[in-house]
């Protein structure tokens, strides 16, 4: 492994000034030849140009351009006089050209140059600041340095090969990069919410860096996401496929493909909270066996609803799975779960998004019309090997006949790693406590 780090730094850690100075002294800290640090846009950004992107109304798109220059100069004030300034207005006019063209031919293309114009302010807000403190910095945009993006099974993931031989990062200490995309041919392209973890991981892969750490505002990882306010122990170690596992069922703990490029030369990923580097937080990496298998952690995945399609006539049930599953990716609704039966499909999808698969399924005229049922909880229960032996199944099933909740076992959830129920959408936070009593998650 080189002696190189790469650290990332998301959009929870770019809010404020004092979010600066204290990248500034965690880049600092880094006891490295070479910190390769990857950024997300500004807190919030993103999710404003998405909602721009929405509206698509020309008239004030002067006004909101202006709003977001304003907001990253307000964080970064000494931003105007510093030698990558031409730079950042470059990124703010790319910023106002996507919106305007987008209003006039609102295709992929400028949806995509209006999204990636936040990692790129936030490349040079971040580089300028470092160089202002004594660091040799630059900030470096994907699409010059050569991150290439490919999909695996219809998800787009860095191409590590393609990325490997045209990797070109400029020559300073601490290059910041953008994170979130990158080229795929002659266009640029998006990976999934969260994507720039994948980045920051799958550069570890190709410089072999020594670690890599995603800073946070939150300590590390918890057996239960914080959003439940549930007391849950920090998890101080997981391994990659039970982080793989949760990060899927715990939004936004992790990007879930972003384990992937470090398994190979094992390279520990650490999460870390930005303003408290004293705490260690949580480490992921290889496999450590460490007695009989426990659960580890709950993830829990609320307000989602099953979507029911039976057969009918001579339509098989493959045929009714990839037709319904295709015409829902192309719609960008992601499913859940899936479980086919001989007479009919169930489908489990966001509850945000389960008017409109109802409608585009409905209107599809190959498919029968779906039923819609009581929304519901997915609860992962992750941990190397507990489903083995059946252990802790039968743990579940005696919490569930001595109480009131009404745990369902979805089937082809389990493995050998995780174990998947739902519970109805009502009873998510009593089963999550309860969970957490019976399984020993909560702090001591």
């Amino acid at each position: 492994m080189s002696n190189s780090r790469v650290f990332k730094f998301g959009g929870s850690c770019l809010k404020e000034t004092h979010d600066i100075d204290a990248i500034i002294q965690r880049v600092k800290e880094s006891e490295s030849e070479r910190t390769v640090v990857v950024v997300s846009a500004l807190h919030g950004i993103t999710d404003r140009i998405l909602e721009r992107i929405e509206r698509n109304e020309k008239e004030t798109i002067s006004a909101f351009v202006a709003s977001i220059e304003m907001y990253h100069l307000e964080i970064s004030p000494t931003l105007v006089n510093a030698q990558f300034y031409p730079i950042f207005q470059y990124a703010v006019e790319g910023l106002a050209d996507a919106l305007n063209a987008h209003c006039d031919n609102p295709i992929e293309e400028y949806r995509t140059k209006a999204l990636i114009a936040g990692e790129k302010m936030s490349s040079v807000v971040v580089a300028s600041s470092l160089v202002k403190s004594g660091i040799d910095s630059a900030p470096a945009w994907a699409e010059d340095i050569g991150i290439h993006i490919n999909s695996i099974k219809g998800s787009p993931v860095i191409d590590i090969k393609a990325t490997e031989q045209s990797l070109n990062l400029p020559d300073v200490k601490v290059p910041v990069v953008t994170g979130w995309y990158g080229t795929d041919g002659d266009d640029l392209a998006l990976l999934a919410r969260g994507g720039s973890d994948l980045t920051a991981t799958s550069l570890s892969s190709v410089l072999a860096a020594s670690d890599v750490t995603i800073w946070r505002d939150v300590p590390g990882v918890l057996a239960l996401a914080p959003r439940w306010s549930i007391p849950s122990r920090n998890l101080p170690y997981l391994s990659y496929t039970e982080a793989q596992e949760l990060a899927l069922f715990s939004e936004p703990m992790l990007h879930p493909f972003a384990v992937e490029p470090l398994r190979e030369e094992g390279i520990p990923l650490h999460l870390r909270p930005l303003h408290d580097p004293s705490k260690v937080g949580s480490c992921i990496g290889p496999y450590i066996a460490t007695g009989s298998p426990q659960v580890r952690a709950v993830g829990c995945l609320p307000h989602l609803v099953p979507l029911t399609l039976k057969l009918s006539g001579v339509m098989s049930v493959a045929k009714l799975v990839s037709d319904a599953t295709s015409l829902l990716e192309r719609s960008r609704i992601r499913v859940w779960s899936l479980r086919a039966r001989p007479s009919e499909a169930r489908f489990l999808v966001s509850e945000r998004f389960a008017s409109r698969a109802i409608r585009l399924l409905s209107e599809c005229p190959s498919l029968p019309t779906p039923y819609r049922g009581e929304s519901i909880t997915i609860l992962c229960l992750v941990g190397e090997s507990i489903g083995v032996g059946g252990d802790v199944a039968r743990e579940i099933e005696d919490l569930a006949s001595h109480s009131d909740l009404e745990f369902t076992s979805l089937d082809e959830g389990n493995r050998d790693h995780a174990l998947h129920y739902t519970v109805p959408d009502s009873q998510t936070q009593v089963a999550l406590m309860s969970l957490a009593e019976k399984l020993n998650l909560l702090v001591s």
